[in-house]
């Protein structure tokens, strides 16, 4: 009888803990929602490009708005809509298209953009937020053309 009692109750307990860690995991999905504005004095880019970044956790994924601004002052709009489970998306940036593929790794959000057109850059992105939830790094590492990583430093906006 307390074998049973004690198998129940570590059933319990399980379902219990698995149920926590999902609840746990969807709150540090939704701290990446709202809008980030890059620091350009904490970021490492290769153009001086600034940033601003609005995410938004749908049911299906995740939805991304990126305005950059050039050096010289062209600005680009890319849009996408990330699918977290496997699917690829279509990124629009700016005049042309590449495909996106999303995922959470822990308390990460990463990304895969690749298949632009001839000259874009292929690329792996890496979101994590900062322990108070009030800042974000974003790390480019760029495998083609190979070039050096980049590091781009957020605040988040109110």
């Amino acid at each position: 009888m307390l074998a049973k009692v004690m198998r129940a109750a570590t059933r319990g307990l399980a379902v219990s803990m698995c149920l926590a860690a999902g609840v746990l995991l969807a709150a540090e999905q939704h701290a990446f929602d709202g809008t980030w504005q890059m620091d350009a004095a904490k970021s490492h880019v290769s153009d001086g490009r600034v940033v601003t970044m609005t995410i938004a956790s749908v049911e299906d994924g995740v939805n991304v708005t990126m305005k950059t601004k050039k050096s010289d002052g062209q600005e680009t709009t890319s849009e996408w809509n990330g699918k977290l489970n496997g699917k690829i998306a279509e990124v629009t940036e700016g005049a042309h298209k590449s495909q996106l593929t999303m995922w959470y790794n822990g308390a990460t959000l990463n990304a895969c953009k690749e298949k632009g057109p001839a000259g874009d850059v292929t690329s792996m992105w890496k979101f994590e937020l900062t322990p108070d939830k009030q800042g974000m790094t974003v790390t480019l590492s760029h495998y083609e053309p190979a070039a050096g990583d980049e590091t781009l430093a957020f605040k988040k906006g109110s």
